[in-house]
């Protein structure tokens, strides 16, 4: 009797020790996002008299080229928005002071991280390159720089997402796009000034001088160690 008493209790030790190692958790190995990553943005401008004929200024130039590290959810230059008043100083004139503040009101609310102003260029070929952090929250970025001269025409990246299947990628080449802010409706380089009011949404350039389905400029990120 005793022995099959210790026999039992053996049992009994064996059935709660197997029931606890089916109530393990499995373990899943996900990839993990890196807190802060600094990607180096080179653009390569291509806007030249032999791909782009009509009307092609003769003093064909680049603005300082401006952007931020923001969510993939914003809508700030979204296509189909109205442009705010920074993105008109921008595409209008090249400044970026007002630009700038309304990033930066951006990020204090937590919509964006980090901002950046670059350099311009004082052909239409040519490169510009500038640095931007993103972080797991902020994984996108937005980046413009005004087509001079033109009414309120400017050359975007807008909403480049640089996390893959929950890495950031290596690096990542895109063509940037030619946008019409809505706010001046000159139709060609030299148009005088005409205000549209009300502004109108922000549109992709489709049409010459332009807009002949020519790419202006690719857009690389790479990823710095």
């Amino acid at each position: 009797m005793k022995e099959y008493l210790k026999f039992a209790l053996i049992l009994l030790i064996i059935s709660f020790t197997s029931c606890g190692e089916d109530e393990k958790p499995m373990v899943v190995n996900q990839p993990k996002t890196e807190a802060e990553v600094t990607y180096k943005v080179k653009f390569n401008f291509k806007w030249n008299k032999q791909d782009f004929p009509e009307d092609y200024p003769s003093s064909a130039h680049f603005s300082s080229l401006i952007g931020w590290s923001h969510s993939p959810e914003s809508t700030f230059f979204k296509v189909g928005t109205i442009a705010s008043d920074g993105i008109k100083n921008m595409a209008e004139l090249g400044a970026t002071s007002t630009l700038t503040n309304e990033f930066k009101s951006k990020i204090e609310k937590k919509e964006g991280y980090k901002n950046v102003v670059g350099n311009g260029l004082g052909s239409g070929v040519g490169t510009i390159s500038v640095e931007l952090d993103v972080d797991k929250d902020h994984t996108a970025i937005t980046l413009a720089t005004m087509l001079a001269p033109s009414p309120d025409w400017y050359v975007a990246v807008v909403n480049i997402n640089l996390l893959e299947n929950g890495e950031f990628v290596e690096q990542k080449t895109v063509n940037a796009l030619t946008y019409d802010a809505g706010t001046d409706s000159g139709v060609t380089y030299g148009s005088s000034n005409k205000i549209t009011k009300p502004r109108g949404p922000i549109t992709v350039i489709k049409t010459p001088p332009v807009g002949n389905g020519k790419v202006i400029a690719t857009v690389t990120f790479v990823k710095q160690k």
